[in-house]
């Protein structure tokens, strides 16, 4: 869809000058927190990229190569990201050992506020066009750009902090560099379990998870679809929400909703969404 690829590309457009900001920031004013919050902002970026690309290429029809098409091509190529930005993560939770951690200057806050200005527009932008044109794609980038304005006014919250004690910083980076590493587990995890795993189509659990759904009143249960390995469950829950949600309502409904069917005697241990609009 031309309005998807138009959207991706200014969502890459924004984290690669809000990672430029931040890392320029991070390296100008010695604030190293801000530094590992731009290595995530790149994170951010790159899995523009490979929705971009991967989009493209699992389209593709069958040929004698490829002859059951190139539909996993898409969770290889993610899985691969996802190895990168654990190695990322490392990078930058083993530097932040052994620097000498000062005072930052307080003009360090204009560049933050840029960075979180800009993040918040894309991440709404991304958000109103996904849920127009019923883009997952986009839904998911608003979701992970939402989680960096976090991560950003959390950097904001360290440097006012650091100005009475500037070791927090190393903190902070710490914090990030495990975000980092966590975001890349997460990647690889779930893309391993569609390679991997089961389908199943147990009635059972997807009358359980539509009640669940149900009863937060604002959202409304669509369908689902499970993949077993082992003993544990992945799924993907398709929900509709109203036109007028916001992302950040979105997100806080998601994080309940994942609590209730993770407390179930199932063993779901992986929950993703696909939105939806009324």
């Amino acid at each position: 869809m031309k309005k998807e690829r138009k959207t991706l590309y200014f969502s890459i457009l924004v984290n690669m000058l809000v990672s430029f900001l931040k890392i320029g920031g991070g390296l100008v004013f010695d604030v190293y927190s801000l530094i590992a919050d731009g290595y995530y902002s790149i994170c951010d970026l790159a899995t523009d990229f490979i929705a971009l690309i991967s989009a493209k290429i699992s389209r593709k029809r069958a040929n004698k190569k490829f002859p059951f098409g190139y539909g996993k091509v898409e969770y290889i190529a993610q899985m691969f990201i996802g190895f990168l930005i654990i190695g990322v993560g490392l990078f930058t939770f083993l530097t932040s050992f052994g620097r000498t951690f000062e005072r930052p200057g307080l003009d360090i806050i204009y560049v933050i506020l840029v960075a979180i200005f800009l993040k918040t527009l894309s991440s709404n932008y991304l958000y109103q066009v996904g849920k127009d044109i019923r883009s997952q794609i986009l839904i998911s980038s608003a979701g992970e750009s939402f989680l960096d304005v976090i991560s950003t006014t959390g950097v904001l919250i360290i440097v006012l902090i650091g100005q009475l004690f500037p070791p927090i910083d190393f903190l902070g980076s710490t914090i990030i560099s495990i975000l980092i590493m966590a975001e890349g587990v997460k990647i690889i995890t779930n893309n391993l379990w569609v390679l991997v795993g089961e389908d199943k189509n147990d009635q059972e659990i997807k009358n359980k998870l539509k009640s669940i759904v149900n009863n937060s009143k604002l959202l409304t249960y669509s369908d689902s679809f499970l993949i077993k390995s082992g003993s544990y469950y992945q799924t993907t829950i398709e929900l509709a929400v109203p036109k007028e949600m916001t992302v950040k309502d979105l997100l806080k409904w998601e994080n309940k909703i994942k609590k209730q069917i993770k407390d179930l005697k199932y063993n779901i241990k992986f929950i993703d969404f696909e939105i939806i609009t009324k």
